[in-house]
């Protein structure tokens, strides 16, 4: 047994590595230069291809489903992608100036220990979302094909009723599994120019869809002067019902990002400096959302008056097939390249957002025998092996309960935040990171930091009741009150859990507070690069996002 652990743990690429250990691999340990790749454009690049996407398309269009009109639905989508913009950059922080991840993060925040616990969570989230987004994959898959042999779609399904999916669409899944494969053997510090490739595709794509259905309909379609007629939901009847509706629009708009928002320094750590993330995901981040979505709603609305019969077509894979159906052979070509284009975007989102975060955080669980690369092919595996497509058909509880964890990512961001920026003055000592004993600074009580924990509680426990109706089969009868704080989940979780934190750390001031190390430990800063405690540039940029956040 001995000799077969030793055949599996992570191999050194380069005798200056460090053997792997149980807290450490090359994955893990703060990136040298040689690793950071990213400047402003690659950012750009990764929000263009990961904003514009099928789930990005159908951000305002699920707001009309609360009784919110076209323009109600995109304020509330402005407002709240300018807030994720303002988190992304403010989580990201350490990766891009301490070139370390999510995994080690958690480190000074939680403990040593302490820090599985956010970290199992977003291994789930990774392998979930994983799953979802190759199911959408697929869909984009089978629209290629139908363009190429149109005979697919009516292919005979051989699969029996319980299955949750027919043939066409499980082949379809197949197919863009398998092509994912060796996409994710491509190391993250190489995929700075796919980045831009992609993102350069799907902009031009969604832009050509827009435009053509603005032109072909004359106008924005009917959503736009009557959502009810076509939603089939009541508009609020007052200005508080209709507050209250944007406020929980807001909220899910930055929900829908947040496991995105909460291991941002997973992408960062790849920065060439610390500036590189900053002013191109301020801006990047909000406006790719809301382009894609306006785009989305309004393509949906023009599509109503186009082809009645087939209801409101939200996602873009049932779209581009409604064009082949009712547009004759003529559109196949077009219908074709848009399909490719969705197919790219959806490898864009899924390799580096889900398959490459899960093994940066599988890897942290078990650097020893898992890197990257291993841990995003376990992230992949499972993520096909749960059968994805059974939790977006009929009305899943865990699907349901999938879409409110911001109730739990929200605490967690602020805690997290609120670490760094307020409490620690963006001082680390990163050899402290990677001792696993009471001589590091972050080992708090036996490995764990109670100041986190109960900070997080505080952030949830306000938004359980409310949680708990929402997925509840059964009404609960919880009060108003209760409801409308689960309305408010991520921001409200954030800023209680960020305010709880700042101040149990200021009562109880955690050990080791502006220790840095004298050397560089881990040859991570070079001559090129100053260490972010010095970097009176970043210094000025950080103080005025605290600013913001607060």
């Amino acid at each position: 047994m001995s000799r077969l652990l030793k055949r599996l743990e992570v191999k050194r690429k380069h005798d200056s590595e460090d053997e792997p250990t149980a807290w450490n691999n090359r994955d893990i340990v703060p990136l040298p230069p040689s690793r950071r790749t990213w400047g402003s454009w690659s950012f750009v690049g990764f929000w263009l291809l990961t904003g514009f996407n099928i789930s990005g398309w159908t951000t305002a269009s699920s707001l009309l489903g609360i009784g919110l009109n076209v323009w109600q639905a995109m304020i509330s989508v402005i407002v709240g992608q300018i807030v994720v913009g303002i988190a992304v950059v403010g989580n990201g922080f350490v990766g891009a100036e301490w070139h370390v991840g999510f995994p080690v993060y958690n480190r000074f925040v939680w403990g040593m220990y302490g820090s599985f616990f956010p970290l199992l969570m977003r291994i789930l989230l990774s392998i979930v979302w994983y799953g979802v987004q190759l199911v959408f994959g697929g869909m984009s898959t089978k629209v290629v094909i139908g363009a190429i042999w149109p005979s697919f779609y009516t292919l005979k399904n051989t699969l029996p009723e319980n299955a949750g999916i027919e043939t066409n669409d499980l082949i379809g899944i197949i197919i863009f599994a398998a092509l994912s494969v060796p996409l994710i053997l491509v190391p993250p510090e190489n995929l700075r120019k796919p980045f831009l490739v992609g993102s350069i595709i799907i902009t031009i794509a969604t832009t050509a869809i827009f435009i053509w259905a603005i032109a072909k309909e004359g106008g924005g379609g009917p959503l736009l002067s009557r959502p009810s007629t076509f939603v089939g939901v009541t508009a609020p009847n007052s200005s508080a019902k209709l507050g209250w509706a944007m406020a929980y629009g807001i909220s899910s708009t930055i929900g829908s990002t947040s496991a995105g928002i909460l291991n941002q320094s997973d992408y960062t750590r790849f920065a060439t400096c610390p500036r590189a993330q900053i002013l191109s995901q301020l801006i990047v981040v909000p406006v790719s959302t809301i382009i894609i979505a306006l785009y989305g709603v309004i393509v949906t609305s023009c599509a109503a008056d186009f082809y009645p019969e087939e209801g409101l077509l939200w996602a873009p894979y049932d779209l581009l097939e409604a064009i082949q159906m009712h547009d004759g052979p003529g559109a196949r070509a077009a219908c074709f390249f848009a399909g490719c284009a969705f197919v790219l975007s959806q490898f864009g989102i899924n390799i580096p957002g889900n398959a490459l975060s899960g093994g940066i955080d599988i890897a942290g669980l078990l650097p020893q025998y898992i890197d990257i690369r291993r841990g995003a092919y376990i992230t992949a595996a499972i993520g096909i092996a749960i059968c994805p497509w059974k939790l977006l058909t009929g009305t899943s509880v865990f699907l349901t309960v999938l879409s409110s964890f911001s109730v739990f990512i929200g605490p967690l961001t602020g805690t997290m935040i609120s670490d760094y920026l307020l409490v620690r003055r963006k001082k680390l000592r990163l050899s402290h990171l990677y001792m696993p004993n009471a001589a590091s600074i972050y080992y708090f009580t036996h490995g764990l930091n109670i100041r986190a924990v109960v900070s997080w509680a505080c952030g949830v426990w306000p938004l359980m009741p409310g949680f708990i109706s929402s997925v509840s089969p059964a009404p609960l009868g919880v009060s108003e009150g209760w409801s409308h704080l689960y309305d408010l989940a991520w921001p409200l979780g954030f800023c209680i859990s960020a305010f709880v934190h700042a101040v149990l750390s200021w009562a109880f001031p955690p050990v080791g507070l502006g220790d840095v190390d004298e050397t560089d430990v881990f040859g991570t800063f070079s001559a090129e690069t100053e260490r972010s405690d010095v970097d009176s540039e970043s210094t000025k940029e950080i103080i005025h996002v605290q600013t913001l956040l607060l």
